[in-house]
Order: C-alpha cells, then sequence, then structure tokens
C-alpha cells in the first residue's frame, strides 16, 4: 500500500540486479502468502533472512522495521520524506545506495535502499510474523516477473531469455492480456467499474501488491465514484503514513478489458488519509492482491502488459472482515492474539467485544491452534454465529459473535 516519492541520488544505471547462473534464464523463488501478501526471504549486505512483502506500488525497497536480534551494515548517503496512505505527515527517512541485495538465485549491486526513522506502519503485528520492509519497482524493472499464487513460488524470467515463451504466452487464450502504463516507477491499469446505484465509473488504479484488500477507490478523484447506500464504516488498514479510516461496500463489476470479475468488494477510504496520494498522481484507487491473488500473474513492465491467468481461487467470493474488529499480534511468531480496534456499531461492538480483549477460545478451540490468517478467514464468513471466549484483565468472558454483510448489493 505504499506510495512514494524519493529524490534519487547515485547513478540509476550502474545498479545490476541479475540472475548468478548464467546459464539460467530464471530464477525461481518459493513464498510465503499471508493476507493475500507475498513474503519474501531477502538479504541485504552482509544480513540474515530478512523477510519483504512484494509491492508493486513502492517505488524502492524500504525497510520499515528491523526486530531485536536483527542487524547489518549499511552507509547512509542522504535523507528524504517519503509520502504514503495514512492520516499522518510526511514520513522521515534515511536512503542508502551501493548496497547488495540477495534473493535465493538473484544477486543485486548498487542497489538503492530506504530506511523509515519512525515507523507506524506496524506490518508485522497485523501479519503475525517479523516483517521488515517492502521490496518494490527495483526488483521489477530488471526482470519478467511471474507469480503462481497457487503453488506460493515467483520466477524472475530474463526477458531475452523468456521472449519466446513470453510472445507465445500473449497468444494463448488461457491467459488475459491486460494493458498497463508505467509512471514513476509504479504500474497502472485502466478499468470499468459498475457500481451499487448502476452507474458505470472508468477508473486508473495503481496496481498494488502489496495491499491485501480487494480494490480501493478515491470518491474525491471523481465525481462518477458513489459510495453505496449498503455500507459498513471502518478501518481499512494501515499505510506508510498511519492508519486509514472509511467505508465498505460492494460493486457489481470490475472490468479489465476482457476480463469480468463480480460482486467485488470496494473499500472507499476517508479523503484525509489518502490526501498525499492525491497530490502524487491522476489515479482514482487501486487494485489490491485480493484480485491478484486469483491468477498466475506475469508484469512484463517493458512491455506495459500484465498477464492473468485464473487458478482455483477464481471461485472463491469476495470477501472482508465482517466482525469489524481486528486482531493483532504483540508477541511476534506466537499464538497469541488481542483486538487492536473494534469498529462503532459493529457486530463486535455489538457483542461487547473491547479493545485490548485476548482471545482464549473460537469455537471451541483454543486459539494456539489457529494462525493469524485462519482467525482473519473466520471472520470473513457472513451469516454464521461464532462463539468465543476472550480474556479481558483476569476474567473469561464468552461472548456469541452473530457476522453479518451488511455491504449485500440489491436489485433496488
Amino acid at each position: 500500500m505504499a506510495c512514494l516519492r524519493i529524490p534519487l541520488e547515485g547513478n540509476r544505471e550502474s545498479r545490476d540486479i541479475r540472475i548468478t547462473n548464467p546459464y539460467k534464464g530464471s530464477a525461481s523463488i518459493p513464498f510465503e502468502l499471508i493476507n493475500n501478501l507475498i513474503v519474501l526471504p531477502v538479504r541485504i549486505n552482509d544480513s540474515d533472512t530478512l523477510k519483504f512483502v512484494l509491492d508493486s506500488g513502492a517505488g524502492r525497497t524500504i525497510i520499515t522495521e528491523l526486530g531485536a536480534e536483527q542487524s547489518f551494515t549499511i552507509q547512509y548517503t542522504g535523507e528524504a520524506d517519503l509520502r504514503g496512505l495514512g492520516n499522518a505527515g510526511p514520513i522521515p527517512a534515511l536512503v542508502s545506495n551501493g548496497n547488495k541485495l540477495f534473493l535465493n538465485d538473484i544477486e543485486g549491486d548498487n542497489h538503492s535502499v530506504v530506511l523509515l526513522i519512525e515507523s507506524t506502519f506496524n506490518l508485522s503485528s497485523f501479519m503475525g510474523t517479523q516483517v521488515n520492509g517492502l521490496m518494490g519497482y527495483d526488483i521489477f524493472e530488471n526482470f519478467v516477473v511471474e507469480i503462481d499464487y497457487q503453488r506460493k513460488k515467483m520466477f524472475f524470467h530474463d526477458p531475452d531469455a523468456f521472449k519466446n515463451e513470453y510472445e507465445s504466452l500473449k497468444k494463448s487464450s488461457k491467459w488475459f492480456k491486460i494493458p498497463v502504463d508505467v509512471q514513476d516507477n509504479k504500474l497502472y491499469v485502466q478499468t470499468e467499474i459498475l457500481q451499487s446505484d448502476s452507474t458505470t465509473v472508468s477508473t486508473r488504479l495503481i496496481v498494488d501488491s502489496g495491499a491485501s484488500h480487494t480494490l480501493f477507490l478515491y470518491p474525491g478523484s471523481s465525481n462518477k465514484i458513489t459510495i453505496p447506500k449498503n455500507r459498513v464504516d471502518s478501518y481499512l488498514g494501515s499505510g506508510l503514513a498511519g492508519e486509514i479510516f472509511g467505508s465498505i461496500g460492494r460493486a457489481y463489476t470490475l472490468t479489465m478489458n476482457e476480463l469480468e470479475l463480480g460482486d467485488v468488494v470496494v473499500s472507499y477510504p476517508n479523503s484525509e488519509d489518502i490526501q498525499q496520494a492525491l497530490e502524487l498522481d491522476n489515479r482514482n484507487g487501486s487494485l489490491g492482491a485480493d484480485v491478484l491473488r486469483r491468477f498466475t500473474v506475469i508484469f512484463n513492465y517493458a512491455d506495459s502488459t500484465m498477464l492473468l491467468k485464473p487458478n482455483r481461487f477464481i471461485e472463491e467470493d469476495f470477501t472482508y472482515n465482517i466482525s469489524g474488529m481486528e486482531i493483532i499480534t504483540p508477541i511476534l511468531n506466537l499464538p497469541y492474539y488481542v483486538v487492536g480496534i473494534v469498529r462503532p456499531d459493529s457486530p463486535a461492538e455489538k457483542a461487547g467485544i473491547k479493545e485490548g480483549d485476548v482471545l482464549y477460545e473460537i469455537d471451541y478451540n483454543r486459539v494456539f491452534k489457529y494462525k493469524l490468517s485462519d482467525i482473519i478467514e473466520i471472520f470473513q464468513s457472513p451469516d454464521e454465529r461464532i462463539r468465543l471466549i476472550v480474556k479481558r484483565g483476569s476474567k473469561l468472558k464468552k461472548i456469541s459473535l452473530v457476522l453479518e454483510d451488511k455491504t449485500k448489493l440489491t436489485n433496488d
């Protein structure tokens, strides 16, 4: 969910990111998929393995946080103010050039890294494991990048070696060919959205693999964007510049070229939380990873094309966190889950759940049996009654949580 404009230093032309084996035309990297986000193992200079989210919405590699035992050598060459989604102002950061980058069979020299001085991102707490930052455009510009969400594998193809196969895939009926354009190191796509009031709006969306949502639409970017009557006010997530609040509703269809998806979840952030993004470009919102994960995706920035081939996730309904509460893990990598935010008038508030409650049991199962992603999935199931036990202070409280989806489309 990054949105950056950073003054560059040094000679970009001298940077080199390559497959280490000169006789191989591709390199594959397995990844973790957490809350729709791709988490890659990365080393920088002399570091141990770090974890970075693959973020096509970020213009640079950004270090958002380091764990207590994590460190590596880095030389700072300048300062920068980052702009991003959220309700805070510009974010102070340090810039470092000339770094070495390692991803399995890929090495990079003279790599630019940006380190946040003060971070409110809290990415690790919302993902349940230590995550150190975002990996953006730098990794996309040198390769044809293929993401197999179903197999949890990425393939970095040398553009020359992959040229003939890529042209063959473009002609195949199994793949949807989506035109894209690149601006300021970010990828944009044109879409048509049939809204809940049966009007159609043309939108320019940033393709953002680092955002777990389905769609963001910015109401202030076009007078044709309408917020549905059937909606809920909600916490929408955390951007680089802080928390994002707004509304969640649905649209009848999302169309990209010949591809059409139905009954999609749309988030409408408050204008003050996206003001910095609106100042940077003329986009109307973002296309998130909840769309991308339903396909095998090939990004080819040089060809101004994105190829999409449906996978088994294409049959799944578009959902969101119906409960109205956000769960965080203040102790990383342990099954200890705390209620971080409770939305007013939400099922969670109506059930009596409060911020700071510790999840103890879900449907008669102790929470240590669940990953954070499992719990998030449970809270996305409409028309369900979930029996919880939470710990508040020293007491255990039984709670019946009824999940009702108030964003359903009507034919009125």
